[in-house]
């Protein structure tokens, strides 16, 4: 059997990494608070660098449509890298927002033509996934390209009209998407996968 390649790191690279990163530690800006104004209808970021910057609503993909009250619960991902609002599963970068990304490539080009009907919400998985550092645009899609993320609060009688009215048959119809992903663990896709397959 051959022998294994090995690869030795010595104390001098490490000290260089170290040395490296702490050279760049001061660019990486991350959030030490974050909070919604109902009155200025902004988000307010208060970075590490003592620095508060302020985000319309309108821009934030996922965010714009959404209810204020749904807006205030803010969970900081990453040590700050990263912003998330659990009640409509909508994840954003810190570093993509400081550079003006506010969602999908699509999401950008209808701000930049002055529309904002695209909904698609990106999410904390695809916050994990990609650290939406390509502009949330590295989700997972359907075969026919659309993204399949839905908000938490989508309920099973709107998904029936999409899907079929036998989707997750043996649900009432009344149940938040949100109650079913934490019950079996599956995102939607692997759900509509499921019942297009057949299997229960």
């Amino acid at each position: 059997m051959p022998e294994l390649a090995r690869v030795v790191t010595t104390d001098a690279e490490i000290d260089a990494a170290i040395g490296q990163a702490r050279m760049f530690a001061k660019y990486d800006h991350r959030v030490k608070r974050a909070a919604y104004s109902v009155r200025t209808d902004r988000f307010l970021l208060n970075l590490n660098n003592g620095v508060t910057q302020s985000i319309p609503r309108r821009l934030l993909q996922g965010l714009s449509d959404a209810a204020p009250d749904s807006l205030k619960d803010i969970e900081l991902l990453g040590r700050g890298t990263g912003l998330y609002w659990p009640e409509l599963d909508v994840a954003h970068s810190v570093s993509g927002l400081l550079a003006g990304v506010y969602g999908s490539a699509k999401w950008m080009k209808q701000l930049q033509s002055g529309l904002s009907t695209f909904h698609a919400r990106p999410n904390r998985e695809n916050y994990r996934r990609s650290s939406m550092a390509t502009g949330l645009d590295g989700r997972h899609r359907d075969k026919d390209g659309r993204i399949d993320e839905k908000r938490g609060d989508t309920l099973v009688r709107t998904l029936r009209k999409e899907y079929g009215e036998d989707f997750l048959s043996g649900r009432r119809s009344d149940t938040k998407l949100s109650t079913i992903r934490e019950q079996t663990g599956k995102s939607l896709t692997e759900l509509v996968h499921q019942h297009k397959s057949g299997k229960k």
